[in-house]
């Protein structure tokens, strides 16, 4: 395998179990992740297989452009982790990737705050494959994930 990782990490001035329950819930990525250049926003989900907070349960995830992927939970610790696995993309990372991981680490900061750390990573069909897939990483899926987290901020502040 051959994997290109990115790694994003924040501070929020929430609650560690607040700040996890807004970014695991079921209905948050049309609020997050808004778009970034050409990386197009999510719309929706559909096609959910259960409950959000176990382990093997799936979801298609719809872009604005109408590709799809499909979102699987892997592990969901409340309040301390989660993370999911991220395939049958039907946009051009498919040429470059078999699948993705996300992961979200919760830890506290101090009085209130929670430490968030998001490490998404690719992973490359194949050595040739992993150059341009580092690129794309470095390059556009930082900046997603950075909107991502900007949102994030927004949101928690408003409520």
């Amino acid at each position: 395998m051959h994997p290109v990782s990115v790694t994003l990490e924040e501070t929020f001035s929430l609650p560690r179990q607040q700040i996890f329950d807004f970014i695991v819930a079921e209905d948050v990525l049309p609020k997050v992740l808004t778009g970034y250049g050409p990386l197009p926003a999510v719309v929706t989900t559909r096609d959910v297989s259960g409950p959000w907070d176990q382990p093997g349960s799936w979801r298609h995830v719809v872009l604005a452009d109408g590709n799809t992927a499909r979102e699987e939970v892997t592990e969901f610790k409340p309040g301390i982790y989660f993370a999911y696995r991220i395939n049958e993309f039907t946009f051009a990372v498919k040429y470059l990737a078999t699948h993705a991981q996300g992961q979200w680490w919760f830890t506290d900061a101090g009085a209130g705050e929670t430490k968030v750390r998001w490490t998404y990573t690719f992973y490359a069909k194949n050595a040739l494959a992993a150059l341009p897939l580092k690129a794309f990483a470095g390059l556009m899926w930082r900046g997603y994930m950075q909107v991502c987290l900007n949102q994030t901020r927004k949101l928690t502040k408003a409520n």
